[in-house]
């Protein structure tokens, strides 16, 4: 069927929908009646119809092109009269338009549910001459419209300029933003769109459009949200708004767009036409996720970093917390964010911490500093804290550091008891040194008087006692302290370790009047240790008490058996101490308070040389006092050993010994007093000694000697005491021989030289002489050993 054919066939069903949408569609047209309303719609398509079965020439074919009437009514179109009739109802243009473009879509809609032969060409011809003469029939209405609504054709000229000035303003405006324009009859077909959109959805100019395309463009996780946007705009009559990506389908290029849009509707509300712009919004999104990311990034490495992080506004509220904050602080996020810091953490408005956080809100320059707060439940914190300006408000990093505190001032108080005890140590020296002193010029005076040499000689040895004492524990607390005591651990009975701590501190019981009460659990507790040691830390104990008790009081030394343990008490009714010194008083160089005459004497380092040496038998060592003037106690637990060997030691054993077999000693040492009174002491013994000042007097006379026992000095003048054992081990007459270092030093390191060069014992100045005794017994029968 030919087109022409079609319109005259249908030319009644085609004025129906014309009426129906010109009834409804505009509101000036329900005064109109029906004849009226069709106007000369009829005489229009009988034109075309007509001009369709005419040969299309070329004169016909510029005219169109060029506007030129070609349907004529009373030397007027049909077009030109509908247009000024429509003008004189009450049309406004875009009414005008929107009527000619349904009758277009309603004669093509028909067309196509009647005849399906569009791939026919004459058809196709048919189809193109036909939408040629509604856009001329267009055209023509249209300034017709113009001439008959317009006034003053000046005046229509000037809007003409104004409305193309716009027109080139919106394209302007278009191209810098990036808008593109889409027209889309329902349903979905063929979609106008202009270059801007089809260069969103990656596509040529020319391309022509269809829903299958805009689909297809769009990316495969927004098909769906989009289909879902577009059916609830168009059923719920809502506008269109949404963002999507088109993907290029070779390089996979992506684009965000935005689209907006909404629908028309016919008299039936059904819907005609889907209409709208897009907006490429590729920048701004890239530039928001890049934002997110960032974000991201830097409120993850704000939650995962150690320190704790807050943020404030202007007025000091809490905007931001990290975990670790929550975590320091003890509150959760909720009770963090919103708070106000003050009201949160009451008295830092005033304190140092508020001042300094006003003064970075105020300057913008950062600043540190460490801030004590006390929580409500009393805990008692030092903090770090740098603040710094972020925008308008503050941000404060912040963190613990009341261990760090805690163990500068321990350090200041080492330093300051390091300091008292030097001073101690110059006092203690010097007590000893007056009496030694004046004993020294009552000897030159006493000129035969035996009994003041006696007394002198006594007071002398009494005080060299005590300082060997001081000299001894300093370098008992050095060695253990760094580790490099060995001890001799056996099995030992501990009532034999207390009965010889008490033997040894008897003297000052003695002279401080005390009585001492011991009580044992058992006859037989044996403790795995070194029984030197062992002695020692129970006679510092009891020498502490008595010490720190005023004259005629009362200690109780208690051994009992408990859980495993043997528990060693040492009580006394003596000065007590101080709450705050019990934390402290195993440290190093720390002491109760003394008294202005400092008649309790001592280094103040004996109880962390206890501490020390109770450490490394696995046993541990507590004190207790309920105050000054309410005496002391402390108690010392040891693992328990079962199946005790009774009796003492061979160590102990040699020391009971009175006898001592005479040898012949060799004694070198450049110090004359100190060679000549120990070689004094060894003659009383028995034995016979020989004194030389430097090691080649010994060299040159050592042959007609022939001494069994070497007792060098390390310090000698011309060659050391190493050196001197070393060549006198080489001669072969002297390959029995004993040889006794004597030096003022006893680390590891000095008894390792002496072992080295041959020397069996290694004494340290002054010579203990129960330990020098010991060396002698074993004289021709030793292997170079280490003595302690």
């Amino acid at each position: 069927m030919r087109f022409a054919d079609f319109i005259d066939l249908y030319m009644a069903e085609i004025l129906r929908e014309w009426d129906a949408f010109a009834a409804t569609r505009f509101p000036s047209a329900a005064t109109i009646d029906v004849a009226a309303l069709r106007d000369h719609a009829h005489q229009i398509l009988h034109a075309i119809a007509d001009d369709l079965r005419q040969p299309q020439t070329e004169g016909a074919q510029f005219a169109k092109s060029h506007g030129l009437a070609v349907v004529v009514q009373s030397g007027r179109t049909a077009a030109e009269m509908h247009g000024t009739l429509r003008a004189q109802d009450g049309f406004s243009m875009t009414q005008l338009v929107s009527e000619y473009r349904a009758l277009r879509a309603s004669v093509l809609r028909l067309w196509t549910t009647v005849d399906h032969s569009l791939s026919d060409a004459s058809a196709a011809s048919d189809v193109m001459r036909f939408n040629e003469a509604v856009d001329q029939a267009i055209a023509e209405s249209v300034d017709f419209f113009s001439r008959e609504f317009s006034q003053d054709r000046i005046a229509r000229e000037a809007i003409d300029r104004e409305l193309m000035l716009n027109r080139a303003r919106l394209e302007y405006a278009s191209r810098l933003s990036n808008v593109g324009f889409w027209y889309c009859d329902l349903p979905f077909n063929v979609l106008e769109w202009d270059e801007r959109v089809k260069e969103h959805f990656f596509l040529e100019p020319s391309a022509t459009v269809t829903i299958e395309d805009f689909y297809g463009r769009i990316h495969p996780d927004d098909r769906e949200l989009t289909r879902s946007a577009i059916d609830a705009s168009i059923s719920s009559r809502d506008a269109y708004d949404i963002v999507y990506r088109t993907v290029h389908p070779s390089t996979g290029e992506v684009k965000w767009i935005r689209a907006l849009g909404g629908t028309d509707y016919a008299s039936d509300w059904s819907p005609i036409h889907f209409d709208g712009l897009t907006v490429d919004v590729t920048t701004q999104k890239l530039a928001e996720e890049r934002i997110a990311e960032s974000e991201a990034r830097h409120r993850g490495m704000i939650s995962n970093m150690d320190e704790a992080f807050t943020l404030f506004d202007v007025d000091f509220n809490i905007v931001e917390v990290n975990d670790a904050a929550c975590r320091l602080v003890g509150l959760t996020r909720s009770q963090f964010i919103g708070s106000n810091h003050w009201q949160l953490f009451p008295g830092t408005y005033e304190s140092e911490l508020g001042q300094v956080y006003r003064q970075v809100l105020s300057s913008g320059q950062p600043n540190f500093l460490e801030h004590r707060y006390v929580f409500a439940d009393s805990r008692d914190v030092w903090f770090e804290v740098r603040a710094f300006k972020v925008g308008d408000g503050v941000a404060a990093l912040f963190r613990d550091v009341t261990k760090r505190v805690e163990m500068i001032e321990a350090l200041k108080g080492a330093d300051k008891r390091k300091d008292e005890f030097l001073a101690m140590l110059a006092h203690e020296l010097r007590n000893p040194l007056a009496p030694i002193s004046t004993a020294a010029q009552l000897l030159k005076l006493a000129s035969g008087d035996q009994e003041r040499v006696r007394q002198a000689s006594n007071i002398i040895s009494r005080q060299v006692s005590h300082m060997v004492e001081l000299v001894d524990d300093l370098l008992d607390v050095s060695r253990v302290t760094r580790g490099l005591v060995e001890l001799q651990k056996e099995a030992l009975d501990l009532k034999s370790v207390v009965d010889g701590a008490i033997e040894q501190t008897r003297p000052i019981f003695e002279a401080r009047h005390h009585v001492l009460t011991t009580r044992m659990a058992s006859a037989h507790i044996s403790v795995h240790g070194d029984r030197t040691r062992l002695t020692q830390v129970i006679s510092n104990l009891l020498s502490n008490a008595a010490k720190y008790t005023q004259q005629g009081g009362e200690i109780i030394l208690n051994v009992i058996v408990e859980d495993g343990e043997a528990k060693i008490e040492v009580m006394d009714n003596g000065i007590g101490m101080e709450l705050k010194l019990l934390p402290h008083v195993f440290e190093l160089f720390t002491q109760a308070e003394r008294t202005p005459d400092r008649s309790q004497g001592g280094l103040g380092i004996g109880l962390a040389l206890v501490k020390s040496i109770v450490d490394l038998h696995a046993g541990k060592v507590e004190a207790s006092s309920s105050g000054p003037g309410m005496g002391s106690t402390f108690t010392v637990s040891l693992p328990v050993v079962v199946d005790v060997t009774e009796g003492q030691s061979t160590k102990e054993t040699l020391f009971s010994m009175a006898v001592i077999n005479p040898s012949k000693i060799m004694l070198v040492d450049d110090n004359l007093d100190a060679s000549f009174t120990l070689g004094a002491l060894l003659e009383a013994q028995g034995h016979q000694v020989t004194i030389k000042e430097n090691a080649h007097s010994v060299l040159d006379s050592v042959g007609s000697i022939l001494p069994q026992v070497f007792i060098l000095d390390i310090g000698l003048p011309d060659m050391t005491g190493y050196e001197l054992a070393r060549r006198l081990r080489q001669l072969p007459e002297l390959s029995l021989a004993t040889f006794i270092a004597l030096s003022g030093y006893g680390q590891a390191h000095d008894r390792v030289l002496s072992r080295a060069s041959g020397f069996h014992h290694h004494l340290v100045k002054p010579v203990d002489m129960m330990q020098l005794n010991e060396a002698l017994l074993k004289a021709g029968q030793d292997t170079p050993v280490e003595r302690e």
